[in-house]
């Protein structure tokens, strides 16, 4: 009663070292390292928290102004308060209906304000968009709770 009685036995102790090695392969292929202080983008998209069809604009000045980086360190802000803080605070918002909701606290080492103003968004379930004149250039970021 060897094995010639059962070929799929035969057939899966030969094969199982190779499946063994492809689900390994998946699975560290499927691992990233991602860390809240914004890492693990590729250089090409410079989209390090998922920012992108946020806040998009055409305005030069004001996409400058979204990406570039810095470090921040927040710690029980509220989101009567955020706005007012650096790097955010050099453009207008328009807010309305903000909650009241737990403070945020945040640190980063290498952030964009895109990046910030996402988190900020997510955090307190905030709508954000960009008001602009009537020639299309942005005046404000509009944030409604």
């Amino acid at each position: 009663m060897g094995l010639a009685r059962f070929p799929h036995v035969m057939t899966f102790r030969l094969l199982s070292p190779l499946f063994l090695a492809i689900a390994v392969g998946v699975l560290f292929s499927a691992c990233t390292p991602s860390s809240d202080s914004g890492g693990g983008a590729t250089a090409a998209t410079g989209d390090r928290l998922g920012t992108s069809g946020f806040l998009v604009t055409d305005y030069e000045p004001l996409k400058r102004w979204l990406d570039e980086r810095f470090e921040v360190d927040y710690k029980h802000m509220t989101p009567q308060l955020i706005f007012d803080q650096l790097p955010l605070n050099d453009i207008f918002y328009e807010t309305s209906n903000l909650p009241s909701g737990p403070p945020l606290n945040l640190q980063s080492n290498d952030i964009s304000r895109r990046e910030l103003l996402k988190k900020i968004a997510n955090h307190w379930n905030l709508k954000m968009s960009l008001v602009t004149d009537e020639t299309g250039t942005p005046t404000a970021v509009k944030v409604q709770g």
